[in-house]
């Protein structure tokens, strides 16, 4: 485990025993409270250590902790899952955030975060108000949602570790391959969402966004023979998204939505449109998706999670709105990211994406007792990227773009393949495993393999 990641659970850890101490308090001593945390993990026969394993996996999982007694406080603090992260941009982050529940309000909600870096001494942040139309039992993301919210975030983000309409808001963040390959951005956006009970749903959403170079990273463009160079990158989209499901299921915990039932294929199709500023110019921007996720079970052996993505920008657009390999729609599938990629390696505005992850049951740990009694299971994943990038969005062609970064190519005839093997729910949370570059290994300072461990959810 890295020690970035160590550093983390060990946090998590303290922080759960600190808060199991503290309501130990309303009980007893300060004694008694260490005392009843030291029993936890020592009562081997009364199953005590494995109880708490499971209360800490748990809160780790359930990512936020009401304010005040559980059963009248109106604000959660959160996400657990979020608060210690580290990243080369901004070296140790601290996160921390509030979001109201339905003692506040059954239908109007709050929620946000500050976070600062310690390395690029800045503070970033996220606000969102929220009116459920439809009277909630606890949070504003239960299901069927009908929501209009309003958000503004002030953060980092890469064009190539994430999708253009994430928020920053992802598990363990940390820009492995974002090294002058990220942007401060800034956005306001006005969004309705609403869930139908026959698998349907849709996303509306209007946004004014800038997005401001860090590190290494440049805007500039070659006119002739002088190098113009801009500052920022404001762009302004209008949007809409279906995602459709012929059956789905689910258990709705406080904050968290687990799915129960993933055998029907989920598909999303969305379009995105507006313009983008180029030195004062107003450009005209189009990008369409669409993708589809399905699990295949293969009988007592496992289960088979596979995603299809496409994507094509329509026009001639500046690099930091062309096409990436991370750039996906949420999907309920376990490590469909590439990770052994630099986030701008490859650049395309026709993409072709296939993540695939298999999950033993009953293979080969699971005929081993004392693994079995764990739960852990073999897991092997491979995903592919494609792409074609046209000559209207190759600066060598067409001067009137920025110039791409040096460490930036176009797909050559084969695609992107990496691969992984290792082992998934350790201690019911973490997942370990060896990624490894397939193709395009001759690239300069190319991550051939590396062991990776994270979280599964």
């Amino acid at each position: 485990m890295t020690m970035r990641k160590t550093i983390f659970f060990a946090l998590t850890f303290v922080l759960y025993g600190t808060l199991y101490g503290y309501n130990a308090l309303h009980k007893g001593t300060v004694i008694d409270a260490a005392y009843n945390v030291q029993d936890s993990l020592v009562a081997g026969k009364s199953g005590g250590f494995q109880a708490f394993l499971n209360r800490a996996t748990n809160f780790v999982k359930d990512d936020w902790i009401p304010l005040g007694n559980p059963e009248t406080n109106k604000f959660d603090f959160g996400r657990i899952q979020t608060f210690p992260t580290y990243n080369s941009i901004e070296g140790v982050r601290l996160r921390a955030g509030l979001a109201s529940n339905s003692r506040f309000s059954p239908h109007f909600f709050l929620k946000g975060y500050a976070a600062y870096g310690f390395k690029d001494q800045k503070l970033k942040y996220h606000g969102e108000a929220i009116y459920a139309f439809d009277k909630r039992v606890y949070h504003e993301e239960e299901y069927p949602k009908n929501n209009l919210s309003v958000v503004y975030e002030s953060d980092l983000y890469s064009p190539g570790e994430m999708h253009p309409r994430s928020p920053n808001n992802l598990l363990l963040i940390t820009y492995r391959r974002s090294e002058n390959a990220a942007t401060y951005r800034n956005f306001a956006e006005v969004n309705y969402e609403k869930e139908y009970n026959n698998g349907l749903a849709h996303t509306v959403w209007l946004r004014r966004a800038r997005l401001v170079p860090q590190g290494d990273l440049r805007f500039e463009s070659q006119a002739g023979g002088t190098v113009l160079a801009d500052d920022a990158l404001h762009t302004t989209e209008a949007g809409l998204l279906f995602r459709y499901s012929f059956r789905e299921a689910f258990v709705q915990h406080k904050r968290l939505k687990k799915p129960i039932e993933m055998g029907s294929p989920v598909f999303f199709l969305s379009h995105t449109f507006g313009n983008y500023d180029f030195f004062g110019e107003m450009k005209p921007w189009h990008r369409s998706e669409f993708s589809v996720q399905k699990r295949f079970f293969l009988g007592t052996a496992g289960r088979l999670d596979a995603v299809g993505e496409v994507m094509k920008i329509w026009n001639k657009v500046p690099f930091p709105l062309l096409a990436y390999p991370n750039q996906r729609q949420r999907h309920n599938i376990e490590n469909n990211a590439f990770f052994l990629n630099h986030a701008l390696e490859f650049m395309a505005d026709e993409q072709y994406t296939i993540r695939t992850t298999f999950v033993g049951d009953y293979l080969l740990l699971a005929k081993i007792p004392a693994i079995d009694r764990l739960q852990v299971r073999e897991l092997i994943s491979l995903r592919a990227s494609y792409g074609r990038l046209g000559k209207k969005n190759d600066p060598a062609t067409t001067p009137d773009l920025y110039n791409f970064p040096a460490t930036s190519y176009k797909y050559g005839p084969v695609p992107y393949v990496e691969g992984a093997v290792g082992l998934t729910n350790l201690l019911g949370l973490l997942r370990v495993e060896y990624v490894h570059r397939f193709t395009y290994r001759d690239h300069p300072d190319a991550l051939l393999g590396k062991i990776r461990v994270d979280v599964t959810l």
